[in-house]
């Protein structure tokens, strides 16, 4: 599973809710009460902008304490909801690896590549419809992550990417994993000059 990443939209969320609250709140209660999960907290605590204090009580558990820093002069800022790159979702991926696999159809010998509304219609079910599901599906082929899902494939039919390694999440890191193996889907090889 690809690892959360705390934006700076939910640092803010943070910051107000310490603030509405005299500096210090039990992490228990910014899940219960305000939806900011734990790891939010952890990450917020690592970059330097929260601390947090564990006290034991005398009977029961310790609890968790998250407190407001005074001056967080070396504190790094996360970045905005908009500069996080997405993973790519599981339907994204289907299409991909629909849309680039060889299906044999009637004998042995014939194979051939489905269309592309063909492999729409076999992931997305509810497309019924085959003026709509070619529409959808030319959408599809237009966006980054799925341009990049499906060079990962075809990348693996010819032998550029392993067959043992699992596709990166992001598209970014699909074509730089890409570069590294040498495969002239993504362009030229990344070398490093060692001195």
């Amino acid at each position: 599973m690809r690892p959360l990443t705390l934006c700076r939209e939910r640092l803010d969320r943070i910051e107000r809710i310490l603030a509405s609250n005299a500096g210090a709140l039990p992490v228990r209660d910014f899940a219960r009460s305000f939806s900011v999960w734990e790891w939010e907290i952890e990450q917020a605590a690592a970059l330097g902008w929260l601390k947090i204090e564990i006290r034991k009580p005398r009977t029961g558990r310790p609890s968790r304490i998250a407190k407001e820093v005074s001056k967080p002069q070396a504190a790094k800022l996360p970045p905005y909801r908009c500069q996080i790159e997405q993973p790519i979702s599981i339907r994204h991926q289907l299409f991909a690896i629909h849309s680039t696999c060889a299906v044999k159809h009637g004998s042995r010998k014939l194979v051939y590549l489905p269309a592309i509304t063909d492999a729409y219609q076999s992931v997305f079910k509810r497309a019924t419809k085959r003026r709509a599901a070619t529409a959808s599906a030319s959408r599809l082929m237009r966006r980054s992550d799925v341009k990049a899902a499906r060079a990962w494939y075809y990348a693996r039919f010819d032998g550029d990417a392993p067959r043992s390694e699992s596709m990166p999440d992001t598209a970014s890191g699909i074509w730089q994993r890409l570069r590294e193996l040498g495969s002239w889907r993504a362009g030229p090889r990344i070398t490093v000059v060692r001195q």
